[in-house]
């Protein structure tokens, strides 16, 4: 049953990338559709119902985790804070759920026994994956995006807010750069999350070049080289940011020290050039800001230009105003406790309270856009103490994993995992 269940892990890994592509063709009505995008989710569920069901069956306890009990204070405090606001209970639900509907996956793989080859196959599974998307992406950027990759468009609405793609919206919010590749995933943000996530295995696997033979140091050096283009062609500026902020974190944490000194030497001749080219360019300087969904502008422009005081000057309309004056404004009012994970109603609570009528952005989702100054609104500063309190509970077992398991693709997922969570 162990090893049926390491099957079906490694049979969504390779279907998750392509599930928007497969559902859109499904002979099936669009309230159907809707609700099938949550089939993966849902069979995760099954699992893990399935594998603690056995334990009950079997009358065992199943083995604990480091984030057991600060997990579960964290839930608790959500419903708290729902119940001090008066917050929408569905809405509550549905706000923690997408923060939280992995862990359940997290708990089948702790508590089922992985092989060395479930490993390997997980491993190249998801390399295998990353190749083809890259290659998508790249047809895309040069050529367009084509009605056979755009995801299906759906109406569904669960707790009064629609499930769509933001590819398919129009206005603000809506749509997606021009030449950014979206893959099979219906949009360049969730194919840029997928990209980063491989770009950081594979350069894990590629620290172990000892125990690699010439081949695979060839295919995964390859692999990184295409990740590193394709996530351009995303026109994610986030995702490749953090893509090479992981490679200092990956050297450190597999202990090549020497590396990291030579590598941020490096990495700053590299940088160096490319932020004085945003901030001294005197086009740029001089000409207003273009958003790339309006005029096509090249990759690498599109990452050099956050270095530009055109684009400095647009953020008071946008993600600069909520890092300043709403984030700075959060901090400075101390907002221990949270509105509720209620997204909508705590958007608009935590507007009304601080700013009433004088409120410096026109669009309240777009504070979701920074992410952290979201969080604070929705969990409150206690709410953030303990969900990085859960991070580093995660770090630290990364840590375990990599320094003692006999597995070498354990390990470089442990340092993958580890990685992950000091980016995050």
């Amino acid at each position: 049953m162990k090893l049926r269940i390491t099957w079906i892990i490694w049979l969504l890994a390779i279907f998750v990338p392509f599930e928007v592509m497969i559902l859109k063709y499904l002979p099936v009505s669009d309230t159907v559709y809707g609700y099938l995008r949550f089939a993966v989710e849902i069979l995760i569920y099954l699992i893990a119902g399935f594998v603690f069901g056995r334990y009950l069956y079997m009358k065992k306890t199943p083995a604990g985790t480091p984030v057991d009990k600060p997990l579960l204070i964290f839930i608790a405090y959500a419903v708290v804070i729902t119940i001090i606001n008066s917050a929408p209970f569905i809405q509550s639900f549905i706000g923690l759920r997408s923060l939280l509907r992995y862990v359940p996956l997290f708990y089948v793989i702790t508590h089922i026994h992985f092989s060395h080859t479930s490993g390997k196959k997980i491993f190249n599974g998801m390399m295998l994956m990353a190749g083809i998307q890259c290659a998508i992406a790249t047809y895309q950027h040069y050529f367009g995006i084509a009605q056979l990759w755009y995801p299906r468009a759906s109406d569904l609405e669960i707790g009064g807010k629609q499930t769509g793609f933001k590819l398919l919206k129009t206005g603000f919010g809506g749509g997606r750069e021009m030449g950014a590749g979206i893959g099979t995933f219906g949009d360049s943000v969730f194919l840029a999350l997928f990209l980063v996530i491989c770009f950081i295995l594979a350069f894990s696997a590629l620290q172990r070049s000892e125990m690699l033979s010439k081949k695979q140091r060839l295919w995964y050096s390859t692999i990184i080289l295409l990740i590193t283009v394709s996530l351009f062609f995303t026109y994610s500026r986030g995702s490749v940011l953090i893509a090479m902020l992981s490679v200092p974190f990956i050297i450190y944490l597999t202990g090549g020290r020497k590396k990291l000194v030579l590598y941020i030497g490096a990495g700053v001749l590299l940088l160096v050039p490319v932020i004085f080219f945003g901030v001294l360019d005197s086009n740029t300087t001089t000409s207003s800001y273009i958003n790339p969904k309006i005029k096509y502008t090249d990759p690498i422009s599109n990452i050099t230009t956050i270095f530009s005081s055109s684009y400095v000057n647009t953020l008071q309309f946008s993600r600069g105003a909520v890092l300043t004056e709403i984030g700075g404004e959060l901090i400075g009012s101390m907002k221990l406790l949270g509105y509720s994970p209620a997204q909508d109603f705590a958007l608009e609570k935590a507007a009304t309270k601080l700013f009433g009528s004088n409120m410096p952005i026109n669009n309240l989702p777009i504070i979701n856009d920074v992410y952290w100054v979201a969080f604070i609104i929705y969990y409150g500063l206690i709410g953030l103490a303990i969900y990085f309190f859960i991070l580093y509970r995660i770090f630290i077992t990364s840590r375990y994993v990599i320094m003692h398991s006999p597995d070498p693709y354990f390990r470089m997922f442990a340092v993958a995992m580890a990685a992950l969570t000091i980016i995050a």
